[in-house]
């Protein structure tokens, strides 16, 4: 396997459509790969881009016709591998984001509203901003030499 120990940048611009999303998960993954990444790793990394860029598309993008391009800066060196996920459209008040209770979540009747929370979970680090330039951007962060661990409990009712 060769490795880049040197700091790699990468930028893609996709319609924004969801047949996109196939494109953005084959570069991701064989980016985290050449980057060093194990396969754990980087399939937590495919994951939660993928749920980033269904939230531009759903969310941020969720009345305009037709949706604009998706952005993926993509970044890595020896200690980490970084992917920003550009929008320019209705921004989240992140700051004031509380993960879900479950089983509860479910149990309310939700049927969605776990991205964020899986996004988080998946990554070592997730940051959100607005940015002066009217884009929103959401940075995952994937320390490279740090060991993958993920315990996501969910607890169900007892089986009849």
């Amino acid at each position: 396997m060769i490795v880049n120990t040197q700091p790699q940048n990468y930028e893609l611009l996709l319609p924004g459509d969801a047949a996109s999303l196939a494109q953005i998960r084959w570069v991701v993954t064989r980016l985290a790969h050449a980057a060093g990444l194990d396969t754990e790793s980087v399939d937590r990394i495919e994951m939660a881009v993928d749920e980033a860029c269904t939230n531009v598309l759903d969310h941020a993008y969720k009345l305009r016709k037709p949706k604009p391009p998706l952005h993926i800066e993509i970044s890595s060196s020896a200690e980490q591998f970084m992917v920003d996920v550009l929008d320019d459209g209705e921004g989240i008040d992140f700051a004031s984001y509380t993960e879900p209770k479950f089983p509860d979540h479910w149990e309310e009747g939700n049927v969605r509203g776990v991205g964020l929370y899986l996004i988080q979970k998946l990554m070592d680090e997730v940051h959100y901003e607005q940015l002066p330039n009217r884009f929103n951007r959401m940075r995952l962060i994937k320390h490279v030499n740090k060991p993958s661990t993920l315990h996501i409990n969910v607890l169900a009712g007892p089986v009849a």
